[in-house]
């Protein structure tokens, strides 16, 4: 009796085993994810955006990356404090250029076979929030075209931590995406520079207004394994 229930569990599982095996094959989570997307921005700077994420279940994981941001469009009026004597300019034309650390919880799912919609909340870490920007001095009253001295002035209490949302779809090709998202974020990319003081003048009169929330368009590509 026993062998005959034996050789019926042997039998069951010879059917069953292959049938398990393959569903789990089929639904194989691929957990990691290097992605690179590049975006412009509502400051009309450019983002590049490389990340790792790690998928510790089919609909969720964890996101770590970096985002270099680098302005595009040169937005500084570079005259500031002046009477008729003499006149403050800031003696190089830097376009602002920031590094921040990203971290996000993500959140995927599956819109139709191979196109999945990602959403990736989270914060931006500020790494350098406090730039350093030379001024020259100008005699305008006897027309010195060459500065008679300089200052250099570091910002003060720069922010460090942002909200940021990326949300995008993910079109699969094997273990290849094609992405094409849009973010936002309580980024201020102006606000390692926007408490610098120069006698009594705020710089912060001269940059862009800051924005509520930063907008950004991207596209990118990523690699599954």
């Amino acid at each position: 009796m026993k062998n005959r229930y034996f050789r019926g569990l042997i039998v069951a599982l010879t059917f069953i085993l292959p049938i398990i095996c393959y569903a789990q094959r089929e639904n194989k989570i691929l957990r990691h994810e290097l992605q690179i997307t590049l975006g412009l921005n509502s400051y009309f700077a450019f983002e590049f955006d490389p990340s790792y994420s790690y998928m510790f279940h089919k609909n969720v994981g964890i996101v770590l990356g970096m985002r270099f941001v680098k302005e595009v469009v040169d937005n500084l009026h570079y005259d500031l404090v002046s009477n008729t004597n003499y006149q403050w300019h800031v003696n190089e034309r830097k376009e602002v250029s920031n590094l921040l650390f990203r971290s996000a919880i993500r959140f995927q799912f599956f819109i139709l076979d191979g196109i999945l919609f990602v959403t990736e909340p989270g914060v931006l870490l500020n790494i350098i929030p406090n730039e350093k920007l030379e001024f020259s001095y100008v005699n305008v009253k006897n027309f010195e075209p060459i500065p008679s001295k300089y200052k250099i002035v570091k910002n003060r209490n720069g922010s460090i931590l942002f909200y940021n949302c990326k949300s995008y779809i993910s079109v699969n090709i094997d273990n290849i995406a094609l992405l094409f998202g849009y973010n936002i974020s309580t980024f201020d990319i102006y606000s390692g520079r926007r408490n610098i003081i120069i006698e009594s003048d705020a710089f912060n009169k001269h940059l862009p207004c800051k924005k509520r929330l930063l907008h950004t368009g991207f596209i990118g590509v990523s690699y599954f394994f």
